[in-house]
């Protein structure tokens, strides 16, 4: 269920950087469903891929390569989706980190909010009981 509504929430990011977003262009929510799915399936696989390879630089610029690597994935899946007959478009470079930035803002937030945390139990042993007589 926590899966889905990632989902949903990266679907109502992809809509909101759209409307917001210069070059970032939307179809139907069900469009935004299955490109936020391919771009889960992406950033998972060649963006992992791409931020190993790049070590060095997003060290040399304390992680923030990786806003580059992101948008590049999400201008692929901009093209992909086209590709795949959807309704998302992406424009170009700056289109893609500025749609990927608001994407993740928001589908976080909306996760934050929604998406309640696991608490989780002190670790080591349990406390002792002691019955006083």
């Amino acid at each position: 269920m926590t899966v889905l509504l990632r989902f949903v929430f990266s679907a109502i990011g992809l809509l909101v950087a759209s409307s917001v977003v210069p070059g970032l262009g939307h179809g139907t929510f069900l469009d935004l469903l299955v490109v936020a799915v391919l771009l889960g399936a992406l950033n998972t696989t060649l963006g992992a891929f791409l931020k190993v390879i790049a070590i060095v630089p997003m060290a040399c610029s304390f992680g923030c390569f990786s806003l580059v690597i992101n948008g590049l994935v999400f201008w692929l899946a901009g093209s992909l989706s086209s590709k795949l007959g959807l309704d998302f478009t992406v424009s170009g470079f700056w289109a893609g980190v500025f749609g990927a930035l608001v994407t993740s803002i928001i589908a976080s937030v909306l996760g934050a909010i929604f998406i309640p945390r696991d608490r989780q139990r002190p670790q080591g042993p349990p406390p002792t009981i002691k019955i006083v007589n």
